[in-house]
C-alpha cells in the first residue's frame, strides 16, 4: 500500500512525532511511505534535522513545498504556487491512501475529489475554508471524537478513536553510566525524590501549579527532600521571564533543574514521579512515554487522561489547576514507595499493551482498508 502523508511542517510537536511513529509502523508492516511537507521550521535545529533524517532512513519519499513568507502579496503568490505544486505531486505519486496529518491541508485532497483521512490531534481546531471533513476521521481521544462530531460536523460513523502510540524503546533500560552522566551534567541529586516534567515551557503547561503543590501542600520535611526537573524549551522569551519570576520567589529555587529539550527517554528513568500539570493538552503523549518507562505518572484531567489512566491503579488524574489535589497525590506516592512502584509497574504494562506504535498502526490500517 502506498500511503501519502500531508504534514504542514516538521516541527517540535506531537503531530510531527506521531507522523514519524506511524510512518515507522507502516514501513514495518511492509507499506510504502510518501510525505508532502513544508519542511523543517528551523533549519539550524539539530533535533528537527534528526527527525527529517529518520523519515528518510525508513525510506520515505519526501516532497517539500515552499511555505509562505514576506509581505501579503508574496504570501498569496507563494501559497497559490504551493497548492498547484502539491496537487500535481498528488496526481504523480498515485497513493492508495491520502492521510492529512495536518487538518488544515484537508482542502487539498478535497479539491482533487479523492477519498481521504485526517487526524484531529487537538480540540482547538477551528473550522475554516482550509478544513474539509474527511471520508474517515481519526480522533486521538474520546474528547477529540466528541469535538469532531459536535464542532467540526463530522459524521459519527466516520470517526474512530485511535490513541497515539510510542516506541517500545521507552521500556528499555538505559546504561547506568549514561544516567550518571545526565545527573552530573544537570545537577540532579541522588538522594532526593525527583519529580519530572517533559514538554514546552509555557504558562499553559501549568508548571506554576506543580511548584505550588510541592512548596505549599507538602510538609517541609518532604519538600526539602524533593528536586524538580523541567525538560523542555521555552516557547517565547516571555515564558522564560514568567518562570524565572516564579522561581525567584519560590523556596524551591535551588531545587529545580531546567534542562534543554532532548531525547526524554533516559530522563524518565531518572524521575521517581512524572507530572503533566498542563492546563490544555491534545493527548499528552509524554504521559504514555513516562508510563512505559516505568515511572509513576500523574496528570491533569485534560484531553486524553481518561483514555490513558485508570485513577489509582496505573496512574493518577487530578483536576486542572488544583495544586492542593496534586499535592495530596504527591504526598501519598512519596510516602508509600511500595504503592509508587506498583502504580509504575501497572502503568508500564498498560502502555505496552495499549499504546505502542504497533497497536496504533494495526488500528490505523483497519481504517485505511475501510477507505480503500
Amino acid at each position: 500500500m502506498r500511503v501519502l502523508f500531508l504534514l504542514s511542517r516538521i516541527e517540535k510537536s506531537g503531530v510531527t512525532l506521531n507522523t514519524l511513529d506511524l510512518a515507522q509502523g507502516l514501513v514495518n508492516e511492509g507499506h510504502q511511505l510518501l510525505l508532502i511537507t513544508g519542511g523543517i521550521t528551523d533549519d539550524g535545529n539539530d533535533y528537527l534535522v534528526k527527525i527529517e533524517n529518520e523519515f528518510k532512513n525508513i525510506g520515505t519519499e519526501i516532497r517539500t513545498f515552499k511555505t509562505p513568507k514576506g509581505n501579503i502579496l508574496s504570501k498569496i503568490l507563494i501559497s497559490i504556487s504551493a497548492i498547484y505544486q502539491i496537487l500535481k505531486w498528488m496526481r504523480e505519486l498515485k497513493p492508495d491512501v491520502i492521510h492529512s496529518q495536518s487538518p488544515y491541508m484537508t482542502f487539498l485532497p478535497w479539491l482533487s475529489r479523492k477519498p481521504f483521512i485526517t487526524t484531529v490531534h487537538n480540540v482547538q481546531l477551528v473550522k475554516n475554508l482550509k478544513y474539509k471533513n474527511p471520508t474517515e476521521l481519526i480522533a486521538i481521544s474520546r474528547e477529540s471524537k466528541e469535538y469532531a462530531i459536535k464542532t467540526l460536523g463530522a459524521k459519527p460513523d466516520s470517526v474512530s478513536v485511535i490513541c497515539h502510540g510510542v516506541s517500545k524503546r521507552f521500556a528499555e533500560i538505559t546504561p547506568e553510566k549514561d544516567l550518571s552522566h545526565l545527573k552530573n551534567k544537570y545537577n540532579i541529586p541522588d538522594n532526593k525524590i525527583v519529580i519530572g516534567y517533559v514538554g514546552r515551557i509555557t504558562k499553559e503547561k501549568g508548571l506554576d501549579v506543580l511548584i505550588t503543590a510541592v512548596e505549599a501542600y507538602l510538609p517541609n520535611t518532604i519538600t526539602n527532600n524533593v528536586h524538580l526537573v523541567f525538560l523542555g524549551d521555552y516557547w517565547f522569551e516571555s515564558d522564560k521571564v514568567w518562570l524565572k519570576e516564579i522561581m525567584d520567589r519560590s523556596i524551591l529555587r535551588n531545587s529545580i533543574s531546567i534542562v534543554p529539550f532532548q531525547d526524554p527517554k533516559p530522563f524518565y528513568e531518572l524521575f521517581h514521579i512524572f507530572v503533566l500539570p498542563s492546563k490544555s493538552e491534545a493527548f499528552g503523549l509524554v504521559s504514555i512515554e513516562a508510563m512505559m518507562s516505568n515511572c509513576c505518572t500523574i496528570r491533569t484531567d485534560t484531553n486524553g487522561a481518561l483514555d490513558q489512566i485508570e485513577h489509582g491503579k496505573d496512574g493518577y488524574i487530578f483536576a486542572n489547576g488544583n495544586a492542593k489535589e496534586l499535592g495530596d497525590i504527591l504526598l501519598t506516592v512519596i510516602e508509600n514507595k511500595e504503592l509508587r512502584d506498583s502504580i509504575a509497574t501497572n502503568g508500564r504494562l498498560k502502555a505496552l499493551e495499549n499504546f505502542t506504535i504497533e497497536a496504533m498502526t494495526k488500528k490505523t490500517l483497519t481504517i485505511y482498508n475501510k477507505l480503500i
